[in-house]
């Protein structure tokens, strides 16, 4: 099956955990980038050379990206399971 396909398939409560996933894999993936910021800092210390360590909005919604693939594929029918039965 086609990703479009697969994504036009799903329910609404489907797409709003996915949008709810990914809300939180971007302050992850936030968190991720300062994380390696600290380390390459702590490794290179204040080198002349060294290049410094930015936040692209391609690698923040690159890796929230990747978050948000694992998240949905790990707990996310159980997610979705638990929100159907709560709004019955």
């Amino acid at each position: 099956m086609k990703f479009a396909k697969w994504l036009y398939n799903l329910s609404n409560t489907d797409q709003y955990i996915l949008i709810g996933f990914l809300a939180f894999s971007l302050g992850l993936s936030y968190l991720t980038i300062l994380v390696f910021r600290t380390w390459h800092l702590k490794i290179h210390g204040s080198d002349k050379y060294s290049h410094e360590l930015r936040i692209t909005p391609f690698a923040l919604v690159g890796i929230a990206f990747v978050y948000t693939v694992i998240l949905y594929m790990s707990i996310g029918d159980t997610i979705t399971r638990w929100v159907i039965e709560f709004s019955k």
